[in-house]
């Protein structure tokens, strides 16, 4: 991995929305996409619609009807363990 790149090991959270249910804050595009790749082929996960902080650079996915929050959270909690123990990404299919 790319010293550039280590934030994506960064820890995420998930949080509640009173309409939208589950939510998590990733801190770019790049985040984005590794995340929504790692929640879809490791976890079955799926957001419902993302939004751009154009403040922040930052993204927001919202899981709606797509996941609980207790699914959204558990995934996020293991990803979340195996950033910290083995210090590298997950392995996610290759675009072609």
């Amino acid at each position: 991995m790319l010293e550039e790149f280590r934030y994506l090991l960064s820890p995420i959270n998930v949080k509640q929305h009173p309409e939208w249910g589950a939510y998590i804050e990733l801190i770019d595009y790049e985040h984005k996409d590794y995340i929504e790749d790692v929640l879809c082929e490791h976890f079955g996960l799926e957001y419902a619609f993302s939004l751009n902080e154009d403040d922040t650079g930052g993204y927001i996915l919202y899981f709606a009807e797509n996941a609980t929050f207790d699914a959204v959270d558990k995934a996020v909690n293991e990803i979340n363990q195996y950033h910290k123990i083995n210090n590298k990404e997950y392995k996610v299919a290759p675009y072609t």
